[in-house]
């Protein structure tokens, strides 16, 4: 606090009035007078802020506001916290400095107003000290300056963007030495002006705004200018420091060291936690701002995304960590405001749910400090019938992480495509497949012939239903008729023992015997060098494997449609350490054999495995009922926690990570994190094998975590000795003792206690499609 000198009073009001002398200048004049009480050291920024804030809650308490929060619209509080901010300005100026300092800074704000002089185009202030409205102001008027006199203030202006970029969108080094070079003043007022709230946006924003800006830049080594081809979908941004203000006002700050707590405690306690911040209240001004939003954005579809500060994150990108909301928008002002409200307050909970801060742990980000900001995006797409969703939408890979054929070249890239919302192109869905693309080789599918294709596609797809104001699950054909205008590029017509194009006019009834395949959009070239070269420009840019997620708009034409590409996302593609050389001994004794893969090989070496973890496929598809199936999984989360200090394997059958226990063991990455190798033994039911989850955000968990997947398909050599897997004592119940009973299902392995003191050693070769295991002494 201020302790006030005889003559302070007199002090204060004699800078009042002569800066009332300047009415249209004041501002700026304070804003110096702010600059120099920075530098100087007799306050900083974020304690002068601080002040602001907590004096501007005080004055609203005294003007009568019982729920200042809730009572008081944004433009109001930012207008009291400008008075504040100019009073506390003049009380520090009047106690701190001599009135002539004042005047030498009039002096320098009115000599800046005439034609600038070369000696007087530097800066006068520290960017990193000043406030945003500063750098905004010379920095805009850097960038009006002629050519010539622009270039003799380039490395000022390059200060301030950069000052702006670390504010507003991130402070990593490798994102910011990209940025600085594509990034303009006017281009950061746009963002600021979609902001709400203060603080970065966040990673997943900040990456999309980048990507945007590579994208429109040319360059020689592009096949196609893809710029008019590329768009974002319209964004908001709430600031990260709304995050702040919400845990605050709600008291949620005792939740803050969660992220320290094991494991068991974070499981018991996200329950209750998720209630508490889905009641949560917010300021009055973020509620006045996103309603301010619909307004804008009228009825249109919503998508509510985490945009956190970790996300995006070079090493580790945390892909399906937060949650995202769909918001589809279609009712009342006051139910599509109060559902935008949940919606931000869900992202907000997931920060603390359990995936989020195991993953945390695990990658070693649980000591940054979580900031989450948030993306509001206009969902893309068109209306059909009673229907609103986006024709194509899908994850790309500028490196093919699924080489199930060496003529695939990796370096060009990877799709999975699907029809409606993006979910089942980037989860594992229960009995979908999306289209899987090499974009060497667009027409090479995994599988051949007409059964399998109809087998590994969509059949169900993600669209908002208007008048039900709800985002439903259909049955494709319940949903695209004969007269949808994209149809032949999606879709072929199953004759039974063959698939046929669309190629005129379907009737009616035709529209029961449609399979989603995508042939002719994959074997128009146009499409797919569209794709190809926005993945190698980015990756090129970046310096980075990157994967994006993304919407396309089709046009048909003939001969060929026009496409749109909506971006909603790019970020690093975090890959597994690349190991140059991998031999396969060749040598081995079959006795000595555990398992051998000749499909969908990974490339490394793991070696000194002691235990193995084997769910049966035979007995877990014969496990009574759903309860026993889920609870296998959360013994297998179990496991994981109590061989943390071991190097273990998991074998288990279908699809680790399905959200359909009938397809494979229902884990989530908290449950599997510790394994060193994830194995996938076909699991045998009527319709029901499941494909490996190359592409997903699971699949992308294991990457970054260096978890190898490795998938053993029946035939061509490849074999599973479960002689050894089940014959050997089970370790299960000393391990835990309390799951005794789920034995029958799974059996731990002690691999040197059953192999006169020898490991497992498991050596993959991705260019032979090659992988053994096998027992070797240490």
């Amino acid at each position: 606090m201020i302790e006030f000198e005889t003559d302070f009073p007199s002090r204060v009001y004699g800078i009042q009035l002569k800066l009332a002398q300047y009415p249209i200048l004041a501002r700026k004049i304070r804003e110096r007078m702010r600059q120099e009480l920075f530098a100087r050291g007799i306050v900083t920024l974020p304690a002068f802020e601080a002040e602001v804030r907590e004096k501007a809650i005080l004055s609203q308490y005294r003007e009568g506001l019982q729920d200042p929060f809730a009572q008081e619209p944004e433009r109001v509080w930012n207008e009291r916290r400008a008075v504040i901010r100019d009073q506390l300005t003049d009380f520090y100026f009047a106690y701190n400095l001599p009135p002539d300092r004042l005047e030498d800074i009039i002096q320098s704000v009115l000599a800046s107003r005439a034609v600038p002089q070369d000696h007087e185009l530097s800066l006068t202030f520290n960017p990193e000290l000043a406030s945003w409205d500063l750098l905004f102001t010379q920095g805009a008027e850097y960038e009006s300056l002629p050519p010539e006199k622009r270039a003799e203030v380039q490395h000022h202006l390059r200060e301030i963007i950069v000052v702006l970029i670390k504010g507003m969108l991130s402070d990593q080094l490798e994102f910011v030495g990209v940025a600085k070079e594509l990034f303009t003043v006017q281009d950061l007022i746009e963002i600021r002006r979609r902001c709400i709230g203060r603080g970065k946006i966040g990673g997943k924003a900040a990456g999309m705004l980048l990507a945007q800006k590579i994208l429109q830049q040319a360059a020689a080594e592009d096949e196609i200018d893809v710029s008019q081809y590329v768009e974002i979908p319209d964004s908001y941004f709430i600031g990260a420091d709304v995050f702040y203000d919400f845990q605050l006002i709600n008291g949620f700050s005792r939740y803050m060291n969660q992220k320290y707590r094991t494991r068991e405690e974070i499981e018991a306690d996200y329950p209750q936690i998720r209630r508490a911040y889905m009641d949560g209240h917010f300021p009055g001004e973020i509620i006045y701002s996103l309603g301010r939003v619909l307004e804008r954005v009228g009825n249109a579809p919503l998508i509510v995304r985490s945009s956190s500060l970790l996300e995006v994150h070079f090493g580790a990108a945390l892909a399906g960590k937060y949650e995202s909301v769909f918001c589809p928008n279609q009712g009342t002002a006051e139910e599509n405001l109060s559902a935008l409200i949940k919606a931000v307050a869900q992202v907000y909970a997931s920060t603390l749910s359990p995936d989020a801060l195991l993953y945390r742990q695990r990658m070693g980000l649980v000591d940054y400090d979580e900031r989450m900001a948030v993306l509001i995006q206009k969902a893309a797409g068109d209306h059909y019938r009673n229907y609103f969703f986006p024709a194509v939408a899908g994850v790309g890979y500028s490196r093919n992480p699924f080489r199930w054929n060496p003529k695939i070249r990796k370096e060009e890239g990877f799709l999975r495509l699907v029809s409606g919302f993006g979910t089942r192109a980037v989860e594992r869905v229960a009995n979908d497949y999306p289209r899987i693309v090499a974009l060497s080789h667009p027409q090479l599918r995994p599988y051949v012939g007409a059964r399998e294709t109809r087998k590994y596609s969509q059949h169900f797809i993600d669209v908002v239903d208007v008048n039900a104001n709800a985002r439903v699950t259909l049955p494709v054909r319940d949903v695209l008729r004969d007269d949808y205008p994209a149809l032949r590029y999606l879709a072929s017509l199953d004759k039974g023992d063959y698939l046929s194009p669309i190629i005129s006019r379907l009737d009616a009834d035709d529209t029961h015997a449609l399979i989603l395949t995508f042939e002719q959009l994959t074997k128009d070239r146009n499409f797919i060098t569209l794709m190809r070269t926005i993945l190698k420009k980015l990756e090129r840019a970046l310096e980075w494997p990157v994967d994006i997620e993304f919407t396309v708009d089709i046009h048909p034409k003939y001969p060929h449609a026009d496409y749109t590409v909506h971006l909603l996302q790019c970020r690093p593609l975090v890959s597994q350490k690349q190991v140059k050389s991998v031999e396969i001994p060749d040598s081995i004794p079959e006795a000595d054999v555990i398992l051998r893969a000749t499909k969908l090989v990974p490339n490394g070496v793991v070696t000194g495995i002691r235990y193995i973890i084997y769910v049966d496929p035979v007995l877990y598809n014969q496990a009574p009922n759903y309860e026993t199936k889920f609870d296998i999984a959360r013994v297998i989360g179990r496991l994981n926690k109590r061989l943390e200090n071991e190097s273990f394997i998991l074998i288990g059958p279908g699809r680790w990570g399905s959200s359909d226990v009938d397809l494979g063991v229902k884990v989530t990455y908290a449950d599997i994190f510790n394994t060193k190798v994830l194995v996938e033994v076909p699991l045998y039911r009527e319709g029901s094998t499941a494909e490996p989850s190359y592409g997903t955000h699971f699949f992308q968990d294991l990457i970054e975590t260096g978890i190898f997947p490795l998938p053993i398909a029946p035939g061509h050599g490849a074999m599973l000795n479960t002689a050894f897997l089940t014959n050997t004592p089970n370790a299960l119940p000393t391990l835990l003792p309390e799951d005794t009973a789920y034995a029958p299902y799974i059996h731990v392995t002690d691999v040197p206690a059953v192999a006169k003191g020898r490991f497992l050693d498991i050596v993959m070769n991705e260019e032979q499609e090659k992988a053994i295991g096998y027992l070797k002494a240490p």
